[in-house]
């Protein structure tokens, strides 16, 4: 789907004008804003890029649960830095009832998510400031 989304589709038409330019992105170039600042008004394509990151983070996470246990054990809390909408973290939190799981991400990604038990969600800017826990987890 995301190969044919009109709006991640339009940056490639604009590569050859962002060589020639300062932005960062060719997604800034043909848009005039970053990806994240872009799809904070755009619902359809957060709500899209966040269904596209939970999928992704499905696999990874059983992985991560069932054959790295040891890396969480006598861990007393977790942030998960960018976690969307808490796939990895609802995971772990249900995995290690004792790990109080924080999921950090961008407040229109949170706004509405409700955390349970040991999971919670903070609105916020991880190039700004990160609440503080035992580790701290960035998937890529």
């Amino acid at each position: 789907m995301a190969m044919l989304d009109p709006i991640l589709l339009k940056p490639w038409h604009h590569v050859s004008r962002w060589f020639g330019n300062e932005d960062p992105t060719p997604f800034q170039t043909a848009h005039g804003a970053t990806f994240w600042d872009f799809a904070g008004g755009q619902p359809g394509l957060n709500g899209f890029f966040n269904d596209a990151m939970a999928s992704d983070a499905r696999l990874v996470t059983t992985v991560l649960v069932s054959e790295f246990r040891g890396a969480f054990e006598g861990m007393g809390s977790l942030v998960d830095v960018g976690g969307g909408t808490g796939t990895v973290a609802k995971a772990i939190a249900a995995a290690f009832p004792e790990l109080e799981c924080t999921v950090l991400d961008l407040p229109h990604v949170v706004d509405g998510l409700q955390g349970e038990g040991n999971l919670t969600f903070v609105g916020g800017d991880m190039f700004v400031d990160i609440p503080a826990a035992d580790c701290v987890l960035l998937k890529v």
